[in-house]
């Protein structure tokens, strides 16, 4: 129930998440925030050696790792694929999994074919009559996925010293 009412149709519940989600996520205007120059000490900040490993061209090991690394028998995402395919035809299919990241690297690859996502809501509490008592997830395909793994593990090996526990 919501300030329209009782909410029966699909377009009308369509319309009350879309609207609930966007007020929550709004970009707020926090005025003119502008940190000095000096705001991080020079020790803080990503060093030479971390960023060349940020940089680095994607290899066929750190690849491997983040496909094999996740869970394979989750649910199949929009492009129909799960995890588990990727590592039970890994051998055949890696040579293409590797350029598809070096295309990426250099700037080649459009993620606009491989963005795709299903949105769903999954109650929080039972008999959930309200949105803000369902949660939003995101089924993204896992070819992209594979992309967020790689450059989470990457980042890993520096965000320890860079990010506070707390």
């Amino acid at each position: 129930m919501g300030p329209q009412g009782l909410v029966h149709d699909q377009a009308g519940m369509m319309k009350i998440a879309l609207d609930f989600y966007k007020n929550l996520f709004a970009r707020e205007d926090i005025g003119d925030l502008i940190l000095g120059r000096d705001f991080w000490d020079a020790s803080d900040l990503v060093s030479e050696e971390e960023n060349e490993i940020l940089c680095a061209p994607f290899s066929e090991d750190e690849t491997k790792e983040a496909i094999f690394s996740c869970y394979g028998e989750g649910a199949p995402r929009p492009d129909g694929l799960p995890f588990l395919f990727y590592q039970k035809f890994w051998d055949l299919i890696k040579h293409d999994i590797v350029r598809m990241f070096q295309d990426f690297h250099k700037g080649e690859l459009s993620l606009r074919r491989l963005n795709f996502a299903m949105l769903t809501l999954i109650p929080k509490v039972d008999n959930a009559k309200s949105i803000k008592f369902f949660r939003p997830i995101s089924l993204i395909n896992y070819s992209f996925k594979i992309f967020s793994k790689v450059l989470t593990l990457r980042l890993g090996k520096i965000c320890t010293r860079l990010v506070a526990t707390n």
